[in-house]
C-alpha cells in the first residue's frame, strides 16, 4: 500500500471509525442487565404471592376496622408489586431493544466501512495505472480522485445518518418504555390518496443531501431525508417474477426484493403486535418489513423511520415490488400494481398512499439499491 493510499484510507474512514467508537457496547454488561430483571420478577412474584396469602389468612381469622386496614394495606402492597413487575418487564424489553438497535447500527456502519475500503483500493489502483499513461493519463487520474472524494462524502453522510438514527432509536426507548411504531388498519389510514407523480423531487422540507424535501400537500410535512443515491431503474424485460394473491404477475428488480415480497405476502392475516418480530404469530409494521427482508438475506434496521436504506425512489411511477413506503412512525412494502402490504391489524394489502394518521411522510426507498 502506498503512502498516498494509506492517507486516503485514513481520511475516508475517519467518520465511520468515530461512529463505531460511539456505538461500541459492553456485551457482558448488556447481558447482565437483561438477566437481572427475570430474577427480580421471580423474587417480586414470590412477594406478591406471600402478601396475597397473608391477606387471605387475616380476613379469615379476624374482623373489624384493624383487620380491614391490614387487608387494605396488603392489597396496596400487591398492587405496588404488580406495578414493579410490569416496569421490570418493560425495562427488560427496552434493554433488549436498545442492544438490538446498537447491533444494527454497528452492522450498518461496518458495511459502509467495508464499502469505503473496497472503493478506495480499487480507485487507487486505477489512479496508479492512469498516471503512467501519457499525455492524458494524469488528468484522468485526477478526475478519478475527485469522483472518489465525492463518493467519500456520500459514505460519510450515510454513516452520519446511521448514527443519528441509532441515537434517535435509543432516545425513543429511554423516553417511552412503552408504545412503538404505529400499526395502521384500512380505516385509520384514511384510504387511498392520490400521489403526485414526482413528489420526492418537489416539496418544501429541509434536505439531508440529495434526497430532497418532504412532500407538500400529501401528508408529508417537513422532514429531513437521508443522504442516499437515487435508485437506478432496471433494464426493460429484466427482473424476477412474483405471483400476487389476486392472480396477477409483477416483476421485482432482483431476487432479494422478490424473496422479501413473497415473505411479506406469506404473513397476510397475521395479527398486529407492538414490537412484534415473530412471523406467523405477531408483527408490527417495521417487524414485517425487517423480517421479510431478513428471510431474503438482507438485514435492514428495526424501526420504521430508519428503514430509509439503499436508494431513494424519486417518483411513484418508478416504484417496484420490494420498495418501502416510509413515514416517521410507519412503514409498508410495495408489492406492485399500485398496492402495498403493511402490518395493520392484521397484516393486509392496501393501495399505495402517502398519508398515515398525521405522521410525517419521508419517502419511497429501495433497500436493494
Amino acid at each position: 500500500m502506498t503512502v498516498e493510499t494509506a492517507e486516503v484510507l485514513r481520511t475516508g474512514l475517519d467518520t465511520t471509525n468515530r461512529f463505531a467508537g460511539k456505538m461500541r457496547t459492553d456485551a457482558g454488561a448488556v447481558e447482565a442487565a437483561r438477566s437481572a430483571h427475570p430474577a427480580l420478577r421471580e423474587s417480586m412474584g414470590g412477594l406478591r404471592a406471600d402478601a396475597g396469602t397473608e391477606r387471605a389468612r387475616l380476613a379469615a381469622a379476624s374482623a373489624g376496622a384493624t383487620t380491614d386496614r391490614a387487608t387494605g394495606t396488603s392489597v396496596d402492597l400487591e398492587r405496588e408489586v404488580q406495578d414493579v413487575l410490569e416496569l421490570s418487564a418493560d425495562i427488560e424489553n427496552a434493554v433488549a431493544e436498545a442492544a438490538e438497535a446498537l447491533q444494527v447500527g454497528n452492522v450498518t456502519n461496518d458495511r459502509i466501512r467495508e464499502e469505503i475500503i473496497n472503493d478506495i483500493a480499487e480507485t487507487m489502483q486505477r489512479v496508479a495505472a492512469l498516471r503512467t499513461q501519457q499525455p492524458h493519463g494524469p488528468a484522468a487520474a485526477q478526475d478519478e480522485l475527485m469522483r472518489l472524494f465525492q463518493r467519500l462524502q456520500q459514505y460519510n453522510g450515510q454513516s452520519a445518518d446511521n448514527a443519528a438514527a441509532t441515537i434517535d432509536k435509543l432516545s425513543a426507548i429511554a423516553g417511552r418504555l412503552g408504545g412503538g411504531d404505529q400499526g395502521t388498519s384500512a380505516s385509520s389510514a384514511g384510504g387511498a390518496t392520490q400521489v403526485a407523480p414526482s413528489f420526492n423531487t418537489g416539496g418544501t422540507g429541509g434536505s439531508g443531501g440529495s434526497g430532497g424535501g418532504g412532500a407538500a400537500g400529501v401528508g408529508g410535512g417537513v422532514v429531513t431525508k437521508p443522504r442516499l443515491p437515487v435508485a437506478i431503474p432496471p433494464q426493460p424485460g429484466t427482473g424476477v417474477e412474483i405471483n400476487l394473491p389476486d392472480g396477477s404477475t409483477v416483476r421485482a428488480p432482483n431476487e432479494t426484493a422478490a424473496k422479501a415480497v413473497r415473505a411479506a405476502l406469506s404473513q397476510l392475516g397475521v395479527p398486529y403486535v407492538w414490537g412484534g418480530t415473530a412471523p406467523g404469530q405477531g408483527l408490527d409494521c417495521s417487524g414485517l418489513t425487517m423480517t421479510s427482508y431478513g428471510e431474503a438475506g438482507l438485514q435492514i434496521p428495526r424501526i420504521a423511520k430508519t428503514q430509509t436504506v439503499g436508494a431513494e425512489v424519486p417518483s411513484i411511477d418508478q416504484l417496484l415490488p420490494g420498495d418501502l413506503v416510509v413515514w416517521s412512525g410507519h412503514v409498508a412494502m410495495v408489492i406492485g400494481n399500485g398496492q402495498m402490504i403493511e402490518a395493520g391489524d392484521p397484516v393486509q394489502i392496501n393501495p399505495i398512499r402517502t398519508t398515515n394518521a398525521g405522521q410525517q411522510f419521508i419517502g419511497f426507498y429501495r433497500p436493494t439499491g
